[in-house]
Order: C-alpha cells, then sequence, then structure tokens
C-alpha cells in the first residue's frame, strides 16, 4: 500500500515506490528501492519534499501526509484578507514613554517564565498552562495599550537563549500583527498562545544541534523538522489547550505554495493563524542572532519575505505584516538621505514611510553631542533646509551603533 511521506519521517527500512519528480531527475538508478543507507536519505532529502512508500515491502512511518482534511480557521481574519473591515480598532490608551517600563517588566519575566516551563516540559514534566497564560496576558495587556514599547524592547533584549527569546517574541509579534489587523481580545489570545508554544516539541531536539554553529546536515534537519510532531503531541496531551493553537504548531512550517511541512499542504489548507505563524516566525528567525548564523536587520528580513509573496507566503498577509511593522520596524537603524544615521523609535500608522527617529551620527558619521528626536510626518527638511528622508536600512552594529544601546 502507498502511502504519502514528508522526507522528514523516512528512515533505514522503508520502501520508497514513487517520488514527488520523476525519477530521471534523479541520482537513483532503479524506480523503487529499499532504504538502506544514511547516504540514500540524505539524496532524498536534497531532491524531494515527500515520497510514497510501500508499507508491505517496508516498514511504516509515524506520520504520513494525508488528503487535506480541512482544518479549523479564524473566519473573520479570512474574510478580512479580502474586504479591510476590521472588527476592532485599537487606539493606543498609553504613550510609548508611559508603557516603556510596564512593557520592560512584562519582557523581563516572560523570558524567566518561558525558560522555566520549557525546561519543566523537557524534564518530562506536564506542560504548565496556567504559567503559559501568566506569560501571555501581561504581554497581551501591554500591546493592546500601545504595541510600539514592546517592539523597541524586542530590539533592545539581549537574547541569551535563542529557543526561549524566539517563542516570546513570536508572541509579542502576533498580538502586535492580529491587533494591526483588528482581532478581538478573546482571538489574540489564542493567537499569541499558540505563537508562544508553537516551538515546545525543540526542547526534545539535542542541544548539539539547535547550537551548532555550521550548516545541519540532512540527517540534523530531519531530527529537527520532528518538533512539529512532537509539539503537537505535547499539546495534545495538555488539558486547556484548544484545537486553533494545536494547529498552528501543526502548520507554522507549511508553506503557502505547498514547499512545507509536514504535511505539504498549500494555500488555504493551512489555516490562517499557521500562515501568520510562518510569516512572524522566519521575521524573529531572521533579525535574531543565531549560533549559525548573524542578525539580519529588521529592513533586510522584511524585504526577504516580501520577495517570497506568493511562494511561502500568502501575498495579502505579507501586506498586512509589512503595513503593521512599517517599512522601517520600530528599533531599526537607518541612514538618512543627508547622511546622518538614526534609530526608528515609533511608527506613523498614517505615512509609514515617515516613522518618529532618534538621529545618532551626523553626515560626517560621529556621534551628535545630544541625539535628537524628529517626528518624519511633522518635519519634511533637515538643517539646512533639504529633503529629509530615510534613505535606506542598516544591519546592526553598522558604524558600531548597537541600537539595543539607546532607551527612549
Amino acid at each position: 500500500m502507498d502511502r504519502k511521506v514528508n522526507v522528514a519521517y523516512l528512515k533505514t527500512g522503508m520502501y520508497v515506490s514513487k517520488l514527488d519528480r520523476p525519477w530521471i531527475d534523479t541520482p537513483f538508478l532503479l524506480e523503487g528501492f529499499l532504504i538502506q543507507t544514511e547516504n540514500e536519505l540524505s539524496v532524498l532529502n536534497q531532491y524531494c519534499s515527500y515520497v510514497y512508500i510501500d508499507t508491505n515491502r517496508g516498514i511504516g512511518a509515524t506520520h504520513y501526509i494525508e488528503k487535506a482534511a480541512r482544518l479549523k480557521t479564524n473566519p473573520y481574519l479570512e474574510r478580512f484578507l479580502q474586504d479591510n473591515r476590521k472588527k476592532v480598532q485599537y487606539e493606543n490608551t498609553k504613550s510609548t514613554k508611559e508603557e516603556f517600563p510596564t512593557a520592560q517588566i512584562a519582557l523581563e519575566d516572560a523570558c524567566d517564565q518561558v525558560a522555566h516551563i520549557m525546561d519543566d516540559v523537557k524534564q518530562g514534566k506536564n506542560l504548565n498552562i496556567q504559567a503559559v497564560r501568566g506569560v501571555v496576558e501581561p504581554i497581551l495587556d501591554s500591546i493592546i495599550r500601545n504595541s510600539e514599547a514592546y517592539m523597541w524592547l524586542l530590539m533592545m533584549q539581549k537574547k541569551s537563549a535563542y529557543t526561549y527569546s524566539h517563542s516570546v517574541n513570536n508572541c509579542a509579534l502576533a498580538i502586535a500583527f492580529g491587533r494591526f489587523m483588528g482581532l478581538p481580545k478573546k482571538d489574540l489570545r489564542t493567537l499569541s498562545t499558540g505563537l508562544l508554544m508553537m516551538d515546545m516539541g525543540s526542547v526534545n531536539i539535542p542541544q548539539g544541534i539547535l547550537n551548532k554553529k555550521g550548516e545541519l546536515t540532512d540527517a540534523e534537519y530531519r531530527v529537527v523538522k520532528k518538533h512539529v510532531e512532537q509539539g503537537v503531541k505535547i499539546l495534545k496531551t495538555t488539558k486547556g489547550i484548544n484545537t486553533d493553537i494545536i494547529n498552528i504548531t501543526l502548520t507554522h512550517h507549511e508553506r503557502f505554495d505547498g514547499n512545507g511541512y509536514p504535511s505539504a499542504l498549500q494555500g488555504t489548507q493551512i489555516p490562517v493563524y499557521g500562515r501568520m505563524a510562518a510569516i512572524i516566525d522566519c521575521y524573529d528567525a531572521m533579525t535574531s542572532k543565531r549560533p549559525f548564523s548573524t542578525a539580519k536587520s529588521p529592513y533586510t528580513a522584511l524585504q526577504k519575505i516580501y520577495n517570497c509573496r506568493g511562494s511561502a507566503f500568502q501575498p495579502e498577509l505579507v501586506e498586512q505584516f509589512l503595513q503593521c511593522m512599517g517599512v522601517y520596524p520600530t528599533g531599526s537603524l537607518v541612514e538618512m538621505t543627508n547622511g546622518e544615521v538614526a534609530i526608528v523609535l515609533e511608527q506613523n500608522l498614517t505615512q509609514r514611510m515617515r516613522p518618529k527617529i532618534m538621529l545618532i551620527l551626523n553626515e560626517e558619521k560621529t556621534h551628535f553631542m545630544e541625539y535628537k528626536i524628529i517626528d518624519l510626518a511633522k518635519q519634511f527638511q533637515d538643517s539646512s533646509n533639504l529633503p529629509l528622508n530615510i534613505y535606506r536600512g542598516l544591519d546592526p552594529g553598522t558604524y558600531d551603533i548597537d541600537p539595543t544601546e539607546y532607551y527612549l
């Protein structure tokens, strides 16, 4: 019996009967073979996204790609992507400066709590859903009051443990994204809880693989891919976890064009929360320093996401995410048209190309005696009465500037 399997779940002893491409396009000489070596697994992983195995001629898999069952989605958001009608129109009830201290406490507590939550799960304990809610609620309330303070903090924080900070960042970005799209608080809570826990299965991945500085081997990458299945298993055995949250974990590595895993879902077969999670997950990964890569600037990360619209990501969601984050996201390092260098402090919702900035370096790339804050939506000329615009985004560390060292 032929069963469709993602290459992440292949192992020796399985009989490959069909590929996702013509056999002639691969190095395999025979049309159908028993997997006997790690090298054969590596070649399959290199050339294919999925294959068919004959379970009568070899062992079975732990996870199959079945005909796409319709997973639960958020009908309001599906409509919003077509008509742009927000269910809730949020307004800031506190200024960025007023919200900053509260947001800072929420972030610090969240990182500590997530570390404890994941360490407990790693030790075989049950997932503490009350602790999870204790992480989500302060972040949720803070971003509802003012999203800019938390976005600035995400850029400022010193990330010591990527897995923990990545989960917290995903949670916060999900709230900001959902807030921008007009989700009610109840739905924001579901979305952010799902994003916080979607990498829970990573606790079972060996640290040597998670912290590897070089490129992963095919075998190591197969191990990493299994965090989806392991995460779903953890959530399904936890009371108080709804289907939407489980489906976020299940689908956050699916891709709009069907080239994701574990089930090669495509388009709207992927619930809208999963489509959002894919964008957020990639954005935070790119803007974070990891063992094998340096952090990209928010501007560069958004450009890469934009370039993947229609392939990895749904075009309408990419457009919404770019509008939410701004062309130059809060915390970005930017160079002005007159050569001065600044940090983006706050977005202007009606003029995304003209945020509020803090000038750090003059046109000669030396520090100003005093850092000047400018709202580009109100000031259109520099001190020489020339047009003042952002010229380009800069990578963190350019001109030896670390945006995390600058506070409001």
